[in-house]
């Protein structure tokens, strides 16, 4: 599964897709996605509103059935035919939404394969409602499967994803008034892409004392406009961030390429 288009630390989406969608239909990446699913689901079947939008790394992966909004959407690169009934066609960084219009906003491994991280999650942030939620799911950099990164080729998935750390995360969150709620991580396993070995050490997922270890996290964050800089725990002291990102900016809006079912109103 090799992809194009990598230079330096210079990745762009498009030199992922074909090869991260392949990955997902592989034992390795099908357990994944079904640990994120099962952790997601609890959270996302409690949530309401109007507006549910899925920002992933393929419209034909998406998680947008695991909530009860009656209008979800899920965000493409590009235009495709068969990927339900709300697409949302556009730039990552360039949302045609406006400001404070969707409800919850799922995040899933998109930060870990585009070329400005920061950017795509300063625009999800802004069409996000006051008091609404921003779950971001990513690969953990301190689990086994970041250690493998060393070994294996940067030119393969998942292992040329950014791997973004929470202290990271943590800070661009706080700079665009968000309050991470709750932090978890899943998948315990070796990445080992072998069914039969991945049955063998299921078993690891229940081990408690390596729970932050798991190859990828789960960030439950609220919108808090104006909300006072959290109490960091633990694992979000001495960081140091070269650099910061900007608050997000009121954008002006422009019509969507190819949106199937238009946004329903909100009601007053």
């Amino acid at each position: 599964m090799k992809f194009i288009g990598l230079r330096k630390d210079k990745r762009t989406l498009a030199a992922f897709s074909e090869a991260l969608e392949l990955w997902w239909r592989q034992p390795l990446g099908r357990e994944l996605f079904e640990a994120e699913s099962a952790r997601l689901e609890p959270f996302l079947a409690k949530t309401f509103g109007y507006h549910f939008l899925n920002l992933g790394v393929s419209p034909h992966v998406s998680l947008e059935h695991l909530s009860p909004i009656k209008h979800p959407m899920v965000w493409s690169p590009a235009l495709v035919t068969d990927a339900g009934d709300s697409v949302l066609v556009s730039k990552a960084d360039a949302l045609p939404l406006p400001d404070d219009s969707i409800d919850v906003v799922l995040l899933h491994h998109l930060l870990d394969f585009v070329e400005n991280p920061h950017m795509v999650l300063r625009e999800a942030a802004r069409v996000t409602q006051h008091k609404g939620h921003l779950i971001i799911v990513g690969f953990n950099p301190i689990s086994s499967w970041n250690a493998c990164r060393l070994v294996r080729s940067r030119k393969k998935v998942p292992w040329g994803g950014r791997f973004i750390g929470l202290g990271r995360l943590n800070d661009w969150l706080t700079l665009l008034d968000y309050r991470i709620e709750d932090v978890e991580t899943v998948m315990l396993r070796p990445a080992i892409n072998n069914r039969r070995w991945l049955e063998r050490s299921r078993w690891l997922d229940s081990v408690g004392v390596l729970n932050r270890f798991g190859a990828a996290y789960i960030v439950w964050a609220k919108k808090e406009v104006g909300c006072a800089t959290p109490i960091r725990k633990r694992w979000q002291q001495n960081q140091f961030i070269p650099g910061v990102v900007t608050s997000a900016s009121n954008k002006g809006m422009s019509r969507p390429k190819v949106a199937r079912r238009s946004m329903q109103k909100r009601r007053p």
